[in-house]
């Protein structure tokens, strides 16, 4: 355990770095330091796992979940480049849900996810919304929602990202209502917080994978 702390030490780092500088946005700087804690994270998933010899499915779908991260990252440092942010976030989705696949089905988890996102998103963000927006955000929470749900049905070793995706649905609600509602007060400390708690959180479940046992 004391090894995989050590090796998410380049996170802890850059997201304190991020905390202490809060460089103004949007800039070219502004847009590394952002990047970097999510980058961190993309390196400790594979150098995790291939420490571990587990650089399964799981770890790369997690691997690339994060490099799409990082893109959609950069972009919204950019105001006029919120929605290639935003696609850029589905594909890390996409990923994630690729990685937490569909067994269990957990129709329960389902139908729970899909009521309280439902009913956070009529209320709360689509009054708000209008033209591209409007159909971009309803495919994204759709996405957020599946996502959640798949990381809620993982298995108890690896609880770490049921917790983060929770996190990161809270992170990107917050980021709704600040950008198309109004603003909220420190929006930028508490987005970026929840944001890098949930995908550090879901980085970390890959030091619970099952490593293969070689034939021997």
């Amino acid at each position: 355990m004391r090894s995989v702390l050590f090796k998410m030490t380049p996170f802890l780092i850059s997201c304190a770095m991020y905390f202490v500088l809060l460089v103004p946005e949007p800039s070219i700087l502004a847009t590394v330091v952002k990047c970097l804690p999510t980058l961190s994270l993309a390196f400790f998933v594979a150098s995790q796992s291939y420490s571990a010899g587990a650089w399964t499915a799981y770890a790369q779908r997690l691997f690339q979940g994060l490099l799409f991260s990082a893109v959609g990252d950069a972009c919204l440092v950019w105001p006029r480049l919120f929605i290639p942010g935003m696609a850029a976030f589905a594909a890390c989705h996409i990923a994630y849900i690729s990685a937490f696949g569909f067994t269990p089905f957990r129709p329960l988890i389902l139908i729970v996810v899909a009521g309280l996102m439902t009913t956070s998103y009529i209320s709360l963000l689509l009054p708000c919304l209008e033209g591209i927006f409007l159909w971009a955000n309803t495919a994204y929470v759709g996405l957020l929602g599946i996502m959640a749900w798949r990381a809620l049905s993982l298995h108890k070793c690896q609880r770490s990202a049921s917790v983060g995706s929770v996190i990161f649905v809270v992170s990107d609600l917050f980021v709704g209502l600040d950008k198309f509602c109004s603003n909220v007060p420190h929006a930028r400390v508490f987005i970026m917080s929840t944001y890098y708690i949930a995908q550090g959180l879901i980085a970390f479940s890959v030091a619970s994978q099952k490593v293969p046992r070689k034939e021997t």
